[in-house]
């Protein structure tokens, strides 16, 4: 217990400076937003939330539909406990680097039976330069948090192997899929490294029997990812991509060089550009790939005393070299040729993979140390303490500070610019271009006389009382989407959208007819056949998960 409690210490040490009051700018500014669209969609029972009511200039958003939400839910169970959404923030980010620190000594503890190594590993994970920079500087929540994952799923799938017991399926399905819900780019990443390391257990350990019990973990975990996955897939044509892959996105812009790997030290607060003038870090960590080589050079020393342990830095070394060789402009010939990895915007994207795998590796070095002389062992890994310390702890803290709070935060300039930031990522493809003012309070009147009595824009909804004189025609200021439901009195009316094929400016509003009276009117965001498929799959994996660990449950306590 004490031994956590000082890897809890430590893992704390890069978060010291957002232990105060106030907030720190960041690239994707859109943090807090989130959070705060999210709580509105449990105050609603929006679950799983699909649909916010304030992004798109304030005419509805399907932000959840395809930008992962897990790490919003939870910040959102967070901000309801009463703690203001920008100290939200930073618990979340804080509490990334105490959850990828425990996952990481979890797994290299277990693997080495050692815990001098398995500390030194998780040390270098969680002070990898690359971690710096996605909270200090770039602010990305979500990328940053599936940096949890990774070990988790390589622990999981390890203990599988090596027990045969069943409760390891269910962590290999939560881990998957909590990876799936978190950071689908991070997970099309990472799942590859992840099939080559089961592979390689199961050619190691000649357990090929139990491939389909780890295949059921997987596939476990993509069942409880399905209600976000399935939408993913399969509706993303029905949303604007084209702003996520071009211009400032376009993965030509960012490959990373020799001297920015392997070299430099240099961390700054800008962003990356075409060339080697990148204003960010995107080192490896200069501690961490010298211990990582000094693996490769102790596993081909002491192949034969350790097979087991050299062919596994064998694969991990290769791994790490594809991931190196992608982040480089050589490998733009495999880019060009694997259209999908244009998704990733950013080849340096691939640097949390290699922070893991070098992570692994660099602990690797310092067991293999230790079994040849323990006092080489401890004094190699205090030099790689040292080092990352002196080399990179300097880069945990933001550029400026700023004294606000959410009054601040959502309000004035600062409200309006959340309001659109990102307007065209996901932007309904019914609106040919992002609206360029926010949206009214109340419906427009196209034709008749209409007098609103009340009107609501919750989550997902709008709902208001109407009084109509004769016929009359109502937009609403909400955009059109698949799922999207128009009820005139509980009835389900046809509706339609501005027809933008022969106009410059065109937002895809939904439009509909009312008769003489006074009506109740509700528009609202419901299931497509694809997201209730996807929830109905999410719900029978949970069920079926939660089987498994009651069994296991039930076996340890009949062994006992």
């Amino acid at each position: 217990m004490r031994k956590i409690f000082l890897l809890i210490i430590i893992s704390l040490v890069p978060t010291i400076f957002l232990m105060r009051a106030g907030f720190f700018p960041i690239q994707d500014d859109l943090q807090a937003f989130r959070i705060h669209q999210m709580t509105k969609c449990f105050l609603d029972l929006q679950i799983p939330c699909r649909w916010v009511p304030d992004m798109g200039y304030q005419y509805g958003y399907p932000q959840f539909n395809y930008y992962p939400p897990s790490i919003y839910y939870l910040g959102g169970v967070i901000h309801l406990l009463g703690i203001q959404i920008i100290d939200t923030v930073k618990i979340l980010f804080i509490l990334g680097f105490v959850f990828s620190a425990l996952t990481m000594f979890l797994f290299l503890k277990d693997f080495f039976k050692e815990e001098w190594p398995a500390f030194i590993g998780t040390v270098l994970y969680t002070f990898l330069p690359y971690k710096a920079a996605e909270v200090f500087v770039r602010g990305s929540m979500s990328e940053f948090w599936a940096f949890v994952f990774f070990p988790l799923i390589f622990w999981s799938s390890y203990k599988l192997i090596q027990t045969n017991k069943i409760k390891y399926v269910g962590w290999l399905a939560l881990s998957t899929g909590l990876l799936l819900i978190t950071h689908n780019l991070m997970s099309f990443v990472f799942l590859p490294v992840f099939g080559a390391w089961v592979i390689l257990l199961l050619f190691a350990e000649k357990k090929w029997r139990l491939f389909f019990k780890l295949f059921l973990g997987f596939l476990l975990g993509l069942g409880l990812a399905a209600f976000f996955i399935l939408p993913v897939i399969f509706e993303s044509k029905y949303v604007h991509l084209e702003t996520l892959l071009g211009g400032y996105f376009d993965y030509r812009q960012h490959f990373v060089d020799l001297n920015q790997l392997f070299i430099s030290n240099h961390f700054g607060y800008g962003s990356s550009y075409l060339g080697p003038n990148d204003d960010l870090s995107l080192s490896v960590g200069q501690v961490h790939w010298v211990l990582g080589l000094l693996a490769v050079i102790l596993g081909i020393i002491n192949f034969r005393k350790l097979k087991k342990i050299a062919v596994i830095i064998l694969t991990l070394s290769a791994l790490e070299l594809i991931v190196l060789f992608l982040m480089h402009q050589k490998s733009s010939f495999i880019w060009e040729k694997l259209p999908v990895l244009v998704w990733l915007q950013f080849p340096w994207r691939f640097l949390s993979v290699s922070g893991f795998l070098l992570s692994f590796l660099g602990s690797i070095t310092v067991y293999i140390a230790l079994r040849f002389k323990k006092k080489i062992g401890i004094i190699i890994g205090s030099l790689a303490i040292l080092g990352v310390l002196v080399l990179h702890l300097n880069f945990f803290q933001p550029k400026t500070w700023l004294n606000m709070s959410d009054k601040e935060k959502f309000s004035g300039e600062s409200w309006e610019k959340q309001l659109t930031i990102s307007i065209f990522d996901y932007l309904p493809i019914y609106a040919k271009l992002p609206p360029n003012k926010k949206a009214p309070d109340l419906p427009e009147t196209l034709d008749g006389k209409v007098e609103f009595l009340s009107y609501k824009k919750g989550s997902n909804y709008q709902i208001g009382e109407v009084e109509v004189s004769g016929e009359a025609t109502v937009r609403l200021p909400l955009f059109d989407f698949p799922g999207m439901e128009v009820t005139v009195d509980r009835k389900r009316v046809n509706f339609w959208h501005d027809d933008c094929r022969n106009q410059e400016y065109c937002l895809g509003l939904i439009t509909f007819n009312i008769d003489e009276g006074k009506h109740t009117i509700k528009a609202q965001l419901t299931d497509t056949n694809i997201r209730r498929l996807g929830n109905i799959i999410t719900v029978v994996s949970f069920t079926m998960l939660a089987v498994i660990f009651f069994l296991s449950k039930k076996d340890e306590k009949s062994i006992s």
